[in-house]
């Protein structure tokens, strides 16, 4: 308990909690045992994104799906890994980042994002914890259970998020992640665009968002069009930003 009450801690100064919801999630005893039980990522990475990136600056938000279930990939860091083998869906995201910059990414193989949280990049997982079990169908039962216990923390950085004053890009990879940041702005007639692949900016805000499918291998090869819509989408977000652009090249 005192070790998570030291994150939230952080999480408070960083702008993404007030005391309050602290207190409350303090006190959310799925919550806790979510993090009790969690395999993968450990214990001290489950909100490192989080704790590395703060609201002021912030510049970017990815946002991911559940940690990788080996804790040798997942250090609380959405898509990023601490391991030499690269994971599929970061595969695509270099590809489209090699296609946007004429850069190497992809065969450098250096799968450690962390470089990009110290530019700004919030790499959120929606799930922030993995807990195994050998038992298939219990184990897909432990995902839903997980993804539910973090609705709400999510949703309010979500809100968070959705309130910075500054230039700011959201990268919505997905129908999860499409979904989520949607649910979140109440203007109805913005919400039509929703599955848009044209740069959108939130009604009375600086923040834009970029929509494409979501990187992994499945959506790919079923005819998701990352790998043609992300690599204008990285550009565009160069343009948005301007001078304080994400080198996305650098890791």
């Amino acid at each position: 308990m005192e070790s998570i009450k030291k994150d939230f801690d952080i999480l408070i100064k960083n702008g993404w909690l007030d005391k309050e919801g602290a207190k409350k999630y303090l006190q959310n005893k799925d919550i806790i045992n979510a993090v009790n039980s969690s395999t993968s990522p450990k214990r001290e990475d489950i909100f490192c994104a989080l704790k590395s990136v703060s609201k002021e600056n912030s510049r970017c938000v990815i946002l991911g799906k559940d940690p990788y279930p080996n804790p040798l990939h997942a250090h609380g860091v959405a898509f990023s890994s601490k391991n030499s083998a690269t994971p599929d869906s970061l595969k695509n995201i270099f590809k489209a980042i090699d296609s946007a910059y004429n850069s190497n990414l992809f065969q450098r193989a250096n799968n450690d994002l962390t470089a990009w949280l110290k530019q700004g990049v919030l790499l959120l997982n929606t799930s922030l914890t993995f807990e195994k079990n050998d038992d298939k169908k219990v184990q897909a039962q432990l995902q839903k259970l997980h993804a539910k216990i973090w609705q709400g923390f999510i949703q309010e950085i979500i809100d968070k998020i959705l309130t910075v004053k500054h230039p700011l890009v959201m990268f919505l990879w997905g129908n999860d992640a499409h979904n989520l940041v949607y649910k979140s702005i109440k203007n109805k007639e913005f919400k039509t665009t929703i599955h848009s692949r044209t740069p959108q900016i939130v009604p009375n805000s600086s923040i834009m968002l970029l929509m494409t499918s979501h990187p992994s291998p499945l959506s790919v090869n079923r005819g998701g069009d990352f790998l043609k819509t992300a690599p204008n989408h990285f550009l565009e977000c160069d343009k948005f930003l301007s001078k304080n652009k994400i080198n996305w090249t650098i890791l």
